[in-house]
């Protein structure tokens, strides 16, 4: 019989130094907190005029199935395929969901990365909130049996059920789209910069050791590290439900908006993201030591960003009032060309959006409601355009 541990090797990390990604079962894998998550699931969900759910379901039922999908083996059994899909979810830190009643249509969860961001971070709902899940399991349907159902949660955590249950429903509907994507942009070849370091703090030892961490799911499935919760989720599944945000607001003559809405919600998530992260125990033991300054904590975020895969990225210039920034690989600006060709105008909200938070959170007073908005930042240039890097203007708001 195939054990949980015989089936963790198929989802081993893979970590690329040169584009600092992180790859597990075929996909690109970025790390972000429950913060970011759930702020932007809110934003999508509640954006007036669209179908923001339908855009977070279908992302996941097409990402998860063509991950869960590549994870799976020829050979596999019908049991072994469901085993799959229970670890996968657990690993990549989602929480904990039981597949054994599935064949009656029924699948629960007992603990939730989605659930503790929305309660822990927005507090009380009177809605279910585990649309990724209906989506993840739609997803892992088709990939065990190839059939495409719709999955609907009835009872949820954030609600105060024991308990968060999906319903699914076998019915007729469309078939699962592909996760089609052209040719994988390549990754830089030529150096970037010249880039600013700090005297004092050892960027590459910060990246080993973060890298080095197991970043996977515990026996909850869920990944409590530097003060929040992680989850290692699929660089696709973020630029589909972002694109997909923004091209649905655009139809509504909203779209500029739209843009804004994800740079705040990346904003809060630089402020809340690696404020935990300096209260932690892993930043006192590792990096407070090589901390001697402001300048200094801000190259250790920056460090643990890259570690955390999310755009190899680096200090190209920095005072206390402006900070700029070259992304040379970032995961919006890859994904955007995978997806859509080459862009008219720059895509990368996320780090737009932190790159203001990390210097709100590094150079600025009071609490983090009093920080948001003290830095703007904007991108001038973008690898969806065509260009050779992202790059990032910081400054302090007048």
């Amino acid at each position: 019989m195939v054990t949980g541990s015989d089936l963790v090797p198929r989802l081993t990390m893979q970590y690329e130094p040169a584009t600092y990604r992180r790859r597990i079962a075929g996909h690109d894998v970025i790390i972000h907190c429950h913060h970011y998550n759930a702020r932007l699931q809110r934003t999508i969900e509640g954006a007036r005029g669209i179908d923001g759910k339908g855009i977070l379901v279908g992302a996941a039922e097409v990402v998860f199935g063509d991950q869960l999908a590549r994870a799976l083996r020829p050979g596999d059994d019908e049991a072994t395929c469901w085993a799959v899909a229970e670890l996968l979810y657990r690993h990549l830190g989602f929480g904990r969901i039981d597949l054994s009643q599935i064949g009656e249509g029924i699948v629960t969860a007992d603990s939730s990365h989605f659930v503790e961001g929305w309660l822990a971070g927005l507090g009380e709902t009177t809605d279910n909130v585990c649309s990724f899940t209906e989506g993840y399991l739609q997803g892992a349907v088709h990939a065990v049996t190839g059939a495409a159902v719709r999955v609907r949660e009835v009872e949820c955590m954030a609600r105060g059920a024991e308990r968060c249950r999906f319903e699914i429903d076998r019915g007729e509907r469309p078939a699962v789209a592909a996760n089609h994507k052209e040719p994988a942009i390549a990754s830089p070849r030529e150096p970037g910069g010249p880039y600013v370091k700090s005297a004092n703090v050892d960027e590459q030892a910060i990246i080993d050791a973060v890298v080095g961490m197991p970043m996977i799911g515990d026996d909850a499935g869920l990944i409590p590290a530097f003060s929040v919760y992680l989850a290692n989720m699929p660089a696709d599944f973020y630029n589909r439900i972002c694109i997909g945000f923004v091209e649905a607001m655009r139809a509504l003559g909203r779209d500029k908006a739209a843009i804004r809405l994800l740079v705040s919600d990346a904003e809060h998530c630089g402020m809340n993201t690696f404020r935990g992260i300096m209260h932690s125990p892993e930043w006192d033991g590792l990096i407070a030591p090589m901390v001697r300054d402001r300048a200094d904590a801000l190259h250790a975020i920056i460090a643990i960003s890259n570690a955390l895969g999310w755009g190899d990225w680096h200090v190209t210039a920095h005072t206390p009032r402006t900070l700029a920034l070259e992304s040379r690989y970032g995961y919006e600006a890859v994904g955007y060309r995978e997806y859509r060709g080459l862009a008219a105008a720059p895509q990368c909200a996320m780090l737009t959006g932190v790159a203001a938070g990390v210097m709100e959170l590094v150079y600025g007073e009071g609490t983090v409601e009093e920080r948001y908005g003290t830095f703007s930042a904007r991108e001038e240039r973008c690898v969806s355009c065509g260009e050779a890097s992202c790059n990032f203007a910081v400054e302090q708001v007048e």
